[in-house]
């Protein structure tokens, strides 16, 4: 009698397990399929599925996913009704943003919707669909999402869990940030401001607000500011170079971020890199602005997104950065107005002298203001600077040995000295705190967002996505024209006349007994001098071809 045949039985692997299985894989290149095999008791054929479908993995892993996501997310993509998957998300993601509860009923319905617009005739809706477009986005159970008192302890818990092994292999001057805010540079601490969500409603104050991308790492590190304006070239850009700047400048018709925009201040940062022979690890929110195409456009970024509706929780810029950053800012508009108080009849005819370009300078000034320590101590409490790397960058005599990340010094001096100038000079009767001044414009858009008709918008959008570019490049043709900005020409007209009044302005710090200060312009009188010689130089050159 043949003996009976026993059938093997399999060992299921959890998500996180394939991603051991590609992590002990890439840390050990001598292992094959047979003794990868045998270390996670799986045969050698599906081994080697995990390892070609590794990016997948890795994805969503990183993505807080789960296991069964990754099978499903395949069968989407090969589904006709992958257009219809993806507006659904996109439209539930909106409803969870304003609190609005979402039910299975409403999301068959919403589908069935989107498909008649998109022109879909055989699109069901069925309950076997429901589920496997929840599994596709790991959606649990639909429900209210919100901001930072709404976020649900499980995700950020669990994130803060895959963290380190998101971040392996990444030192803290490799880890990244990117976000944005918006920016009314004119706006005085006065109670209109202030009040919350009537910061920017159209009109002029719409055209005086830039939108600024800050970018930063976990050791503490930055790049240039991103300044997004909507004029191409302001009249009081004459003469000046955008390469020029202290920022990374763009231009926008609204003045928001854009996909397009993100993508060319990305690949100036990877080519960056390229050189460098250096690869980072860049983490983003879910903004309309981050499209998830980016993450495999460039070489040497890693782009991992935060879980939704998290950020208020999870994102460094988030926990601490922008608000140290509009600190400093708002510090120097207010340095600005009390210096010139007493030649002009109120607080507001003189900031209508600040220019955008003014404004990009004290933009830059503000963010090289922010302290490392600051930069990592948010770092620290969003999970993403683990105490491992913080002891490596001891070890190795990093500049951030002696640090007490417990504490901000220099940050709590800031907003201290911003409270005392907004109290002892402007009348509390008018005027709102410093802590309403520096967070009033947390609800400004830095992307296109939709107002109180935001389903009608969002549905009437869906077939014409691809028309926006087209509208906005029209838009900016304007260059300009009804900009309320005016040139001032300057009254040194030459480098004598330059060196002089840095001179009686030394010896003017000297007396006042500010010799620190004196120093300083001292040394911008020896700067002015050399660009002197070197135009003279410039100018016996030519002069000396053109005789020739």
């Amino acid at each position: 009698m043949a003996a009976l045949s026993t059938k093997k039985s399999r060992t299921f692997l959890s998500l996180k397990k394939k991603v051991e299985v590609i992590r002990t894989a890439e840390k050990d290149h001598s292992l094959t399929l047979r003794s990868l095999g045998e270390i996670f008791q799986w045969g050698k054929t599906q081994i080697a599925k995990i390892l070609k479908k590794k990016d997948s993995i890795l994805s969503l892993y990183e993505a807080n996913a789960s296991s069964s996501a990754l099978h499903m997310r395949e069968s989407f993509r090969r589904s006709k009704f992958d257009s219809i998957n993806e507006a659904l998300y996109q439209w539930y993601l909106l409803a969870c943003s304003r609190n609005i509860f979402v039910g299975g009923p409403i999301l068959v319905e919403k589908g069935k919707e989107i498909a008649r617009r998109l022109g879909v005739d055989d699109f069901k809706g069925s309950n076997g669909w429901l589920e496997k477009w929840k599994k596709r986005y790991n959606l649990r159970q639909v429900r209210v999402c919100g901001e930072s008192g709404d976020v649900s302890g499980e995700t950020v818990e669990s994130w803060k869990e895959r963290l380190p092994e998101i971040v392996e292999g990444f030192t803290a001057e490799d880890i990244w940030n990117i976000d944005e805010t918006g920016c009314l540079w004119q706006a005085l601490p006065d109670k209109g401001f202030c009040t919350k969500g009537q910061a920017c409603k159209g009109g002029k104050k719409s055209k005086l607000r830039v939108t600024v991308a800050l970018i930063a790492n976990a050791a503490g590190g930055t790049e240039k500011p991103v300044v997004i304006y909507r004029s191409e070239k302001p009249r009081c850009f004459k003469g000046i170079e955008k390469s020029q700047l202290p920022v990374q400048y763009h231009n926008q018709p609204n003045s928001w971020m854009t996909s397009k925009i993100l993508e060319t201040v990305l690949s100036k940062l990877n080519r960056k890199l390229s050189a460098q022979k250096r690869s980072i690890l860049l983490f983003l929110d879910n903004a309309g602005c981050h499209p998830k195409e980016l993450m495999s456009k460039f070489t040497n970024i890693k782009i991992v997104f935060l879980p939704p509706n998290t950020t208020a929780k999870l994102q460094p810029l988030d926990l601490g950065i922008i608000q140290n950053f509009k600190i400093h800012y708002r510090s120097l508009l207010l340095h600005y107005v009390l210096a010139k108080i007493e030649e002009s009849s109120s607080a507001k005819e003189i900031v209508k002298s600040v220019n955008v370009l003014t404004a990009i300078r004290w933009i830059a000034q503000a963010w090289d203001s922010v302290k490392p320590e600051t930069i990592v101590k948010c770092f620290r409490k969003s999970g993403m600077l683990s105490e491992a790397l913080v002891a490596v960058s001891r070890e190795t005599g990093d500049v951030f040995d002696d640090l007490d990340f417990e504490s901000d010094s220099d940050a709590a001096d800031h907003a201290l000295e911003l409270k005392e100038m907004i109290s002892q000079t402007f009348p509390a009767s008018q005027f709102c705190s410093a802590d309403e001044y520096v967070n009033a414009e947390d609800d400004l858009p830095v992307c296109r967002e939709f107002d109180e008709d935001w389903e009608k918008q969002f549905l009437g959008t869906i077939a014409e996505e691809f028309q926006n570019e087209t509208e906005d490049a029209a838009d900016n043709m304007d260059d300009d024209d009804d900009e309320v900005e005016e040139i001032v020409s300057p009254k040194i007209k030459g480098f004598k006349q330059a060196m002089d009044s840095l001179e009686d302005v030394k010896v003017f710090l000297q007396l006042q007994g500010c010799s620190e200060e004196a120093s300083t312009v001292a040394g911008l009188v020896d700067k002015v001098a050399k660009i002197k010689r070197s135009r003279l130089q410039q100018c016996s050159i030519m002069q000396f071809v053109v005789e020739q």
